[in-house]
């Protein structure tokens, strides 16, 4: 269990890196409105290298966490099943940093503001990679969520379980455009990254420190 620490330390690794680019990127890059665009549509345009770099690092860093909650989990419940899921949103946003999403709706810059994005095989690759992330965490709060039910850890439990209902909400709400569709998606991936950044801090105070 020792050699779990430092896989672990990779859960808030990725989540401040992914929400400082995207929070930056997203207040400076000219054209590009959170009401209107997706957080991932960063990946576009001159400086789109940035944010699909944060989605592979970022992605990389997950799946290092999903290994060290293996390790942090062994002999408890979710052994295997949450940190596979944890691992499968760690490479859907590998994916979605190799497949950017498609230009329109004015960004990136010089784009006609009433072009509808087209889905294009690129574009379809990185929807797959969007669901295949999304779908993976939700499942993953309520699989960690039954585990701290078992455990009694009924604060960790109910934010667990809080999160994958808040999750497909928003998600839901920003396709319905309900809510401004950058907005809805932008929330959902802080609140998605403040859960995995949490559990990966609560298991790393589980672990042993070998003693000298």
């Amino acid at each position: 269990m020792t050699n779990a620490r430092l896989p672990l330390a990779f859960g808030p690794f990725a989540a401040v890196l992914f929400v400082a680019v995207a929070t930056l990127e997203a207040a400076s890059r000219p054209a590009f409105d959170l009401t209107r665009h997706a957080i991932s549509m960063l990946s576009l345009g001159d400086r789109g290298w940035l944010m699909a770099a944060t989605f592979v690092i970022s992605g990389i860093a997950v799946i290092a966490l999903a290994i060290g909650l293996r390790e942090a989990r062994a002999g408890r419940t979710v052994t295997v099943a949450g940190p596979i899921l944890i691992g499968v949103f760690g490479a859907g946003l590998v994916l979605a940093g190799i497949f950017p999403a498609p230009a329109g709706l004015g960004f990136p810059e010089g784009t006609p503001l009433d072009l509808q994005p087209v889905m294009t095989t690129t574009a379809i690759m990185h929807s797959v990679a969007f669901n295949l992330a999304f779908g993976s965490l939700i499942a993953a709060t309520f699989v960690f969520g039954r585990a701290y039910g078992r455990e009694r850890g009924r604060l960790w439990q109910v934010a667990s379980i809080a999160t994958g209902v808040a999750l497909p909400v928003l998600i839901v709400a920003g396709m319905a455009v309900l809510i401004p569709t950058g907005v809805a998606f932008y929330a959902a991936a802080i609140l998605a990254w403040l859960w995995l950044a949490a559990i990966a801090l609560e298991h790393a105070k589980r672990v042993r420190v070998p003693q000298a």
